[in-house]
């Protein structure tokens, strides 16, 4: 194989692959990228940890066909230190890649395409087209929520929910709960162009990968589903991943149907207010991190402590509430998750009881779309 790529281009193309390529498998391939001329002025590279992978064509100058899988970490690290200009990779029969740019020269060992893990095919039983930016925000409102690691394996992942012309986004990590709504312009490429109705589970790690690459604007992502794969496809990127098998919880069981108490807060106003209670909450003791204050709804204020062994601190703001007054605590960390997720510049807090969760919506409804978060409390010492 013989190929001379611009390395501007290269180094753009690799840089996404970069999050499916493994660093601990015993499988040396799927530490690789794998490099294979497509004609004389493509090539195409792939990565592939065997959960989920990155796939783009790019043009190159084929000199000398063939398919060879390259280390993806080193090949990555050489290429962006070789001088601006073209970049000509190089592998013999004894699979053996030399890789040049200017006068600089590196070999590594490669290994031959055919070792490569197969990969998904690219199609599904379900495709549809939305914005990148519409998928982007969504996804950023709701995966912090998911779960790491949890026994219950639906849980650490978004769970997609798509009806006719609305899409439900979900997470939740047995804390917090995380809902995003959107009403969305679907081209439904399949079935004829019939409504939609599909539900699927994206793992955290591959949503998290497939955030960092989607770009914020209304460019189109065409997505399609299977029963085991999900295919991302935008600008010269194909991203996909193996979904995780499994009933979704039931999780609209969880939000509590009425509540006694609403609070109307002004959503930057609590976030600075909590910013500084965690320079105290967040103080680790006995090896353990204590993300905790307590919030009191007293009439028309909103009064935010925290204590720990490096001290106290005291925090007031401004709000409007119906109700009792109550005192309620939490991990500081998961309510500012929520906080910062939400968007709007007022928030609705629904409360109950000192050891019920709090619903947080917005104070006014939205015209495209809604969200809710859920944060469950904790029991206060007295």
């Amino acid at each position: 194989m013989n190929i001379v790529f611009d390395k501007s281009v290269l180094c753009e193309a690799v840089a996404p692959l970069m999050g499916a390529v493994s660093s601990k498998n015993t499988l040396a391939a799927v530490e690789g990228i794998l490099i294979t001329t497509e004609g004389s002025g493509k090539c195409s590279l792939t990565s592939f940890d065997l959960d989920k992978g990155f796939y783009a064509e790019i043009d190159a100058k084929v000199e000398e066909e063939g398919s060879f899988i390259i280390n993806g970490t080193k090949f990555n690290q050489i290429i962006r230190m070789l001088p601006e200009g073209d970049i000509r990779i190089s592998v013999d029969n004894r699979f053996s890649a030399k890789i040049t740019g200017g006068k600089s020269e590196f070999e590594l060992n490669a290994l031959g395409g055919e070792e490569f893990p197969s990969i998904p095919e690219f199609k599904g039983d379900y495709k549809f087209t939305l914005h990148q930016g519409v998928l982007r925000s969504m996804i950023a409102d709701t995966v912090f929520a998911v779960a790491q690691n949890e026994s219950k394996a639906v849980l650490n992942g978004c769970f997609f929910d798509i009806n006719e012309n609305t899409l439900k986004v979900v997470a939740c990590d047995g804390n917090r709960l995380a809902v995003r709504a959107q009403v969305c312009e679907f081209v439904n490429e399949s079935e004829g162009g019939k409504a939609l109705n599909i539900r699927f589970i994206l793992p955290g790690k591959a949503i998290t990968e497939l955030q960092k690459n989607l770009k914020d604007n209304e460019d189109d992502v065409t997505v399609s589903v299977s029963r085991k794969n999900a295919v991302f496809e935008f600008e010269d990127y194909t991203f996909f991943t193996r979904l995780i098998e499994g009933e979704y919880l039931e999780y609209e069981r969880f939000i509590p149907k009425e509540s006694k108490i609403f609070v109307k807060i002004d959503t930057e106003q609590y976030i600075r207010s909590l910013e500084r209670a965690s320079l105290v909450s967040e103080d680790k003791s006995m090896g353990q991190a204590r993300s905790y204050v307590k919030c009191s709804f007293c009439d028309d204020a909103l009064k935010i402590t925290s204590t720990s062994a490096n001290g106290r601190s005291y925090d007031e703001i401004a709000v409007q509430k119906e109700g009792a007054d109550i005192e309620i605590g939490f991990n500081c960390r998961f309510l500012l998750d929520a906080l910062r997720a939400c968007g709007t510049e007022e928030v609705m807090c629904a409360l109950n009881t000192p050891l019920s969760c709090m619903v947080i919506t917005p104070s006014e409804k939205q015209d495209d779309g809604d969200y809710l978060y859920l944060v469950l409390p904790i029991r206060m010492k007295e």
